[in-house]
């Protein structure tokens, strides 16, 4: 057997150029290399991303290998946010402001003969204009929140049930959420409530699905 040495890379005689051009790497180098970069780690001459064979985001990460290199804070951080109760909070926090900009929205299109006036039959003032749009602003707030929270809660968590993202998942979502909304004015309501709440979500799904 003839000696040889270690080079970076490859195995290669004494005295003899490399079998491989390091500028002529393909794609399928790069890959092996990756994955040899993550399997040895720290504890070996060759470098790898380091030594700028493998393109990174700078970050000493392996393109390719989802979490591999990730900082266990960076970990818990990515885990909070994936999870159904940081979605419910966004889609709450999402529909409170949406409430609040339609609220604002249709009391400033509304006729000034539907606000409420210190003095009935008095012209509204500007005081009168305000409480109005605070009132509807807040009422549509509340409710656009609570929709966007039990929906988000009720899809993530069919979502991590089935284990599987299709337009499925807000089709369920919406019945469960229309009919819990509509509960409260009754049996028939939350029928209506929950068919008509699965068609809509339903129908934005597929648009997102097929045209986003």
């Amino acid at each position: 057997m003839s000696s040889g040495v270690y080079q970076p890379y490859i195995f290669v005689k004494k005295e003899q150029k490399p079998l491989i051009d390091e500028n002529a790497t393909t794609d399928s180098d790069r890959k092996i290399f990756s994955v040899i970069d993550h399997l040895m780690g720290t504890r070996r001459k060759w470098t790898g991303i380091n030594d700028g064979l493998i393109l990174s985001d700078g970050s000493g990460r392996i393109p390719g290998m989802g979490s591999a290199g990730m900082a266990p804070e960076e970990l818990r951080v990515r885990k909070f946010m994936e999870s159904c109760t940081f979605k419910a909070m966004i889609s709450c926090a999402g529909g409170f402001v949406l409430g609040i900009g339609l609220g604002v929205f249709t009391a400033s299109i509304d006729p000034m003969s539907t606000i409420h006036t210190t003095t009935p039959g008095a012209t509204p003032t500007l005081k009168d204009v305000w409480r109005e749009m605070r009132t509807r602003s807040m009422s549509y707030a509340k409710n656009f929140a609570m929709v966007g929270l039990v929906f988000s809660t009720v899809e993530c968590n069919i979502e991590s049930y089935r284990a599987k993202s299709d337009i499925r998942n807000g089709t369920y979502a919406g019945f469960v959420t229309g009919g819990l909304l509509g509960l409260r004015a009754g049996f028939q309501a939350s029928v209506y409530g929950a068919v008509g709440f699965a068609v809509f979500s339903t129908a934005i799904e597929y648009f997102l699905l097929n045209y986003h």
